[in-house]
């Protein structure tokens, strides 16, 4: 799927799981090991193994796929609808579940480009809404999201024993579509 002449969203399959690890084993490592006992080991493990991956893959409500700026997998988009959180209701919405870029891409204009993706594509299935998690310690992102549209809605703890507490808290965030 074509979103730019540079910007291309290429779908997620089954066999493409040790790819998807090894991405995000750079990625997420990237942004978040401080945030681990374990430097996020135990969580690249949980969400990106091969049964987790085929299970994602296979709800119909999941969109999953990998980011490619300039011929370049640069990181993975995955959104879910419809979708509401277990903690606040959010009704006829839309999950932005994962976005994660490296961090050579920050700052181009990629992340906008793929909210401006889900806003199209959550219009078109006449959602109201598009929510998000994003961790209190992350304030660029959060910053990011509140500049287009996104407010905070709710707080909690998560419960991940390898998290270290100082990093527990996460905002799930919300945006009206117009």
């Amino acid at each position: 799927m074509k979103l730019s002449d540079q910007l291309q969203l290429v779908p997620v399959q089954a066999k493409d799981q040790s790819i998807l690890f090894q991405l995000m084993e750079t990625i997420y490592k990237s942004a978040y090991s401080d945030f681990w006992e374990d430097g996020g080991d135990w969580y690249l493990n949980l969400i990106y193994n091969p049964i987790q991956v085929e299970k994602e893959l296979a709800r119909s409500r999941s969109h999953y796929f990998f980011v490619v700026w300039n011929d370049q997998q640069i990181g993975i988009l995955k959104y879910d609808y419809p979708f509401s959180p277990r903690e606040v209701a959010i009704p006829n919405a839309m999950k932005l579940h994962r976005l994660y870029l490296h961090e050579d891409s920050h700052g181009k204009g990629v992340a906008k480009q793929l909210l401006h993706h889900c806003e199209s594509e959550a219009k078109k299935a006449n959602l109201d809404f598009i929510w998000l998690e994003a961790m209190s310690k992350k304030p660029q992102a959060k910053r990011f999201y509140e500049k287009i549209g996104f407010e905070t809605i709710f707080q909690y703890r998560l419960s991940f024993d390898l998290l270290l507490p100082q990093y527990r808290e996460i905002e799930i965030m919300r945006k009206r579509i117009s």
